[in-house]
């Protein structure tokens, strides 16, 4: 027992040892930080300080002593010298000469020529020629599919020309669930829409007038009751064409075939009403 003791009473004054080391150290080095600090507040309170505003680069707060100086950096200055032509301007009450540039005239749309023309790409998208398959054609198609080949026509003008149609005279339309004899079609605005094709080694010209106006006629209901010189919003195609071979026109979804020969050309007239927030086509011949 007694070796046990001695060795238990050893490690217990080794650790006493230890542990008043780490007091002293730590005791000695807060005691020379003091001393560093003291010493830092001795030279700070012995040092004057200069505060200006400086450049480096953009303006910035510089802190500087006599031994301890900040040097600038500025950004570097570049002076342009412009030897094209120049244009004298007024300001304030004196001409000064700057760059010239070209002066652009702008004239505006006139509100009647724009109020015409705001339709015509949305019709222009919504005909076209149609050639069969094996028509032999110098111009490619627009588009092609199974069942032929498509061109579309060019917007070449309008004109505002007040025309009484009264070749429909008599001809008789369906307008849900009534029968309407046309008596006049009136239009006051056409666009033109042409197309040049070569086919075989010979030019032909393809057109179509869009013609806008009214229909007027007399309507009969199933039940037998007439009214007489109703009016509806129309429009009026006029397909044509000098080529006398098989062709036929697309007009918004509906196809129609080359119409007879007559001193214009091959002509099929077309008509579209609007009755009842609908759109209604008919070929008249």
């Amino acid at each position: 027992m007694g070796a046990i003791d001695d060795t238990i009473q050893k490690i217990d004054n080794y650790i006493k040892t230890i542990i008043q080391d780490i007091i002293t150290f730590r005791t000695k080095r807060l005691e020379a930080s003091q001393k560093v600090l003291d010493k830092l507040k001795a030279l700070m309170e012995a040092t004057t300080y200069l505060y200006r505003l400086g450049d480096l680069y953009d303006k910035a707060i510089k802190i500087e002593t006599e031994t301890l100086k900040q040097y600038d950096i500025t950004r570097p200055k570049l002076k342009l010298r412009y030897t094209g032509p120049k244009t004298s301007l007024l300001y304030n009450n004196y001409y000064i000469d700057v760059p010239s540039v070209p002066i652009f005239k702008y004239e505006s749309y006139k509100p009647e020529k724009l109020s015409v023309e705001m339709g015509t790409e949305a019709i222009k998208r919504s005909i076209a020629i149609k050639l069969p398959l094996d028509t032999n054609v110098k111009e490619p198609p627009d588009l092609e599919n199974a069942y032929g080949k498509y061109y579309f026509l060019d917007y070449v003008g309008w004109s505002h020309d007040y025309l009484a149609w009264t070749i429909f005279a008599g001809k008789k339309i369906t307008l849900m669930g009534m029968i309407m004899e046309i008596d006049t079609i009136a239009t006051y605005l056409y666009y033109v829409y042409q197309r040049k094709l070569t086919i075989d080694g010979t030019q032909y010209l393809f057109w179509i007038n869009v013609n806008f106006g009214k229909v007027i006629g007399k309507t009969t209901t199933l039940a037998g009751a007439e009214v007489t010189d109703v009016e509806y919003p129309c429009t009026l195609f006029e397909l044509g064409s000098e080529y006398p071979g098989n062709h036929s026109y697309i007009v918004f979804g509906n196809e129609y075939t080359r119409g007879e020969a007559s001193k214009k050309g091959y002509v099929r007239d077309v008509l579209m009403v609007f009755f009842d927030d609908s759109a209604i086509m008919y070929q008249l011949d």
